[in-house]
């Protein structure tokens, strides 16, 4: 949370001001799963199982960005941008 409130201090603008926002937001979920939920202390096995299918949705999600980007500007492209 202190780095997020740095970053409004700084006085950061557009998308660098929101990537470092996310990126110290998914730090500190790390932290906390790590410490509060034991994830440091558990099996290998145990990690992928609870880890894994968040990073793959969040994966997915990016994915899914680009084709919808890519969907907007092939029908810009070839309807016109609309009325």
């Amino acid at each position: 949370s202190t780095c997020s409130y740095f970053v409004d201090y700084f006085g950061l603008h557009g998308y660098l001001r929101w990537s470092l926002i996310l990126i110290f937001m998914m730090l500190k979920a790390g932290l906390l799963v790590a410490v509060f939920m034991h994830m440091a202390w558990e099996r290998l096995a145990m990690m992928y199982a609870i880890i894994l299918p968040p990073i793959l949705v969040l994966v997915f999600v990016t994915m899914m960005v680009f084709e919808a980007d890519y969907t907007l500007l092939t029908r810009i492209a070839f309807f016109g941008p609309g009325p």
